[in-house]
């Protein structure tokens, strides 16, 4: 586990919805108390480690944040030994898409169309490729969609 300082910012977003900070050299990164959660419910599922489950009543607690890195490292250390990469977060109405041009209609009624890309890593996510010939582009974001279809 990284030995990066993190810090609780609780009302970020207005009270109890707040944001673990992570501080590096460089600056630092945030990630929000209901995506700890979130990733750390699917992790413990993906690995059959219920032991290390985030329980509500530890929401927005550094006790939460610990048991999510913990599910991280151990990711980490299966994809060392064995490839494994995890499906925690990838946008579940794109897997299989990869590749494919998709127009969506997304969670807040936006319609946009994108190559569906895939990033590195052992837990990557879904990315929204502008064209065919560019290189890279930024992750999914306002899923679950309202629709997909392949264009």
């Amino acid at each position: 586990m990284k030995n990066n300082k993190v810090t609780i910012n609780p009302d970020y977003f207005g009270p109890g919805n707040g944001l673990y900070v992570i501080h590096f050299k460089e600056g630092c990164t945030t990630l929000g108390f209901d995506r700890v959660m979130q990733l750390g419910n699917l992790l413990a599922a993906e690995l059959d480690r219920w032991d290390l489950t985030p329980l509500p009543a530890e929401r927005g607690t550094m006790k939460a944040y610990e048991k999510y890195r913990k599910l991280s490292d151990l990711v980490f250390q299966k994809h060392r030994q064995t490839g494994y990469r995890s499906r925690a977060e990838l946008t579940p109405q794109l897997i299989g898409l990869e590749g494919k041009k998709v127009e969506v209609v997304d969670c807040y009624g936006e319609k946009r169309s994108f190559v569906v890309g895939k990033s590195t890593g052992w837990i990557p996510c879904h990315l929204e490729i502008s064209t065919r010939r560019s290189p890279d582009g930024p992750a999914v974001m306002g899923a679950p969609f309202q629709s997909v279809r392949v264009v």
